[in-house]
C-alpha cells in the first residue's frame, strides 16, 4: 500500500533552500531513501554513481530509466477518474465491465473526492505498479498491449519511462491528481447500442420494460443520474486547493454538455486554477450545441472535442439511438465555425470505436466523413463484451481482415490506432461462440423493442453472419 501522505515529512522538511543545498536536491534524496527501502529500488545508488561524472545528467537519466519497473503506469499516480455512481477509479480501463466492483467501494456523497483518491484501491495500485506486478483490474491494457497496442499505460509517458526523473521524484510523490476524468452523472440523450445504463440515463426505461437482469440494478442506474459532487460541500473546497495543479481536465458523460456540475467545476478552474497551463477534453455525441461555452473555452490552453461518431447514415442512427445524421453532421462544423467566432484553441476529433457493428463498415465511413477534415482516432470495444470483434468466427474475421487492409487511413490520427492493430486484436482472441450467441440474443431483444432491423440495416454484413446464429 502507497499513501501520498508518506511524502508530507519529506515536503514539509525541503520547502526552500538552505546552505547545504538546494531543497529540490534534498528531496530527492530522502525520496529515493523511501522508495529504496520500502520497494527495493538503488535509487540512491543510482545518484552516487553518477554525481561527478562528466556526463552526469545522461548517465544519470539512462540509469534512472532502468529502475521504472516494466509494468509500471503513472495513472493511479496522477490521474483521477469519477464514475456517475460517485466511485473512483485510476483510469477509465480499470476494471471494466466488472459489475461486482460497484459494490463494496466508498462513493460519493458518502466520502469527498480527497478520501476517494487516498482509498485503498489506489494505494494497492501504486504498490503494486513499484512492485513491477500486472493488475488484474488492468486486463484491458494486457490484451492491448498482446496484440501490439500501444495502450493507455503506455501513451502516458511510455508508462513512466519517458521521463523517469518526473516519474519517481514528480509524479509518484504529488500530493494530488494532474488529470481530472469527471463522468459526474449518466445523464445522456442517446442509448448507443454499446453503452449501458450505468453511462446512459436513457436506458433504464428500456432495460426495466423488458426486464433485463444481466446489466446491474435498474436502482443503481437511476442513482446515476443525480449528480453527486455538490451534494458534499467539502468537494469544492477541495477541488479549489487541487486546481492550480490540475493540467489536463476531462469530461465525459452521460453526456457531459447536459450536465450541471460541469458548469460549476469549470467555474472553480477558471476562479482557483491556471487555465493558460489547463486543457481541456471533453468526449461528446455530437448532438448537444451550446454557443455559451465558446466564450468561457476560449481562456484555457487548449479544448480537444472528441465526438462519438462510429458511422454514418443509418448505421450511425441504429447504433446511436435518437441521434441524427445530418444533424450530427451539422453540429460537427458548426463546432469549428464557434470555435473560430469565439478565438478557442479547438482540436476536434471523431473518436470512433470499432466492434462488430461497425468493423466491416469503417471504410465507407471514413470515406463518407473525410470532407469533414476531422482526424479521426480508432479505439476498440472491450465492453460490453458481445460487441467486441474478437468475438467474430475466424471465417468473418479474415473477411474483415481483407476489407481493412483496403482503407486509405489519410484522416486517421498518427496517435491513434493503426488498421493493424485492429486486426491483431481481432484475432488476439479466439472466436466466442457463446458471446456471438449473446450477441444474436441481445440484437433481437432491443431491435423488437426499437422497431429497428438489424438484418435491414447492416444488410451485407448480416447475410455474412448469419449463418452463425
Amino acid at each position: 500500500m502507497l499513501s501520498k501522505k508518506l511524502f508530507i515529512p519529506i515536503f514539509d522538511k525541503f520547502t526552500k533552500d538552505d546552505i547545504r543545498g538546494t531543497a529540490e536536491d534534498h528531496r530527492v534524496w530522502y525520496m529515493a531513501e523511501l522508495y529504496d527501502k520500502k520497494y527495493r529500488f538503488k535509487l540512491q545508488e543510482t545518484i552516487n554513481n553518477a554525481t561527478g561524472k562528466e556526463n552526469y545528467k545522461e548517465i544519470y537519466t539512462d540509469d534512472l530509466r532502468k529502475q521504472v519497473p516494466d509494468n509500471f503506469c503513472l495513472y493511479p499516480f496522477t490521474h483521477f477518474q469519477l464514475d456517475p455512481d460517485g466511485r473512483a477509479r485510476p483510469c477509465c480501463k480499470y476494471k471494466v465491465g466488472d459489475a461486482s466492483w460497484q459494490q463494496d467501494v466508498p462513493k460519493l456523497p458518502d466520502v469527498n473526492i480527497e478520501e476517494l483518491w487516498e482509498q485503498d484501491e489506489f494505494q494497492k495500485l501504486r504498490s503494486q505498479f513499484l512492485n513491477n506486478e500486472r493488475p488484474s483490474g488492468c486486463k484491458a491494457c494486457w490484451d492491448e498491449e498482446a496484440a501490439g497496442i500501444k495502450s493507455m499505460r503506455l501513451q502516458r509517458e511510455d508508462g513512466g519511462k519517458q521521463h523517469p526523473y518526473a516519474t519517481f521524484y514528480h509524479h509518484i510523490p504529488r500530493l494530488y491528481p494532474k488529470t481530472l476524468d469527471l463522468k459526474l452523472s449518466n445523464l445522456c440523450n442517446l442509448k448507443c447500442r454499446i453503452c449501458t445504463p450505468f453511462l446512459s440515463s436513457q436506458w433504464i426505461k428500456e432495460i426495466k420494460d423488458l426486464q433485463v437482469l444481466d446489466m446491474g440494478s435498474v436502482d443503481s442506474f437511476t442513482g446515476n443520474s443525480k449528480e453527486k459532487f455538490s451534494a458534499n460541500p467539502e468537494n469544492k473546497e477541495i477541488l479549489k486547493k487541487w486546481a492550480p495543479t490540475i493540467d489536463f481536465l476531462e469530461f465525459y458523460g452521460g453526456e457531459p454538455l447536459m450536465q450541471q456540475e460541469h458548469d460549476e467545476i469549470l467555474q472553480v478552474i477558471y476562479d482557483y486554477g491556471n487555465t493558460a497551463n489547463t486543457g481541456l477534453y471533453y468526449n461528446t455525441n455530437s448532438t448537444v450545441l451550446k454557443e455559451k461555452f465558446f466564450e468561457l473555452w476560449k481562456l484555457f490552453k487548449e479544448v480537444i472535442i472528441n465526438f462519438s461518431v462510429d458511422d454514418c447514415g443509418d448505421r450511425f442512427e441504429y447504433q446511436r439511438k435518437n441521434a441524427k445524421w445530418e444533424e450530427s453532421l451539422h453540429n460537427m462544423r458548426m463546432f469549428r465555425e464557434y470555435g473560430k467566432k469565439h478565438g478557442v484553441k479547438l482540436d476536434l476529433r471523431i473518436y470512433v470505436t470499432v466492434g462488430i457493428l461497425n468493423v466491416f463498415y469503417l471504410k465507407e465511413f471514413l470515406q463518407e466523413i473525410e470532407n469533414l477534415e476531422i482526424k479521426v482516432t480508432l479505439n476498440m470495444v472491450h465492453y460490453p463484451h458481445h460487441y467486441a470483434i474478437t468475438i467474430l468466427p475466424d471465417k468473418i474475421k479474415d473477411i474483415v481482415r481483407d476489407k481493412l487492409l483496403t482503407i486509405d487511413t489519410n484522416i486517421v490520427r498518427h496517435d491513434s490506432l493503426k488498421i493493424d492493430n485492429i486486426i491483431k486484436f481481432m484475432y488476439n482472441t479466439k472466436h466466442d461462440p457463446q458471446l456471438l450467441e449473446t450477441f444474436w440474443t441481445k440484437t433481437k431483444i432491443h431491435d423488437t423493442y426499437r422497431n429497428e432491423s438489424f438484418e435491414q440495416t447492416f444488410f451485407e454484413f448480416y447475410n455474412l453472419l448469419r449463418d452463425y446464429k
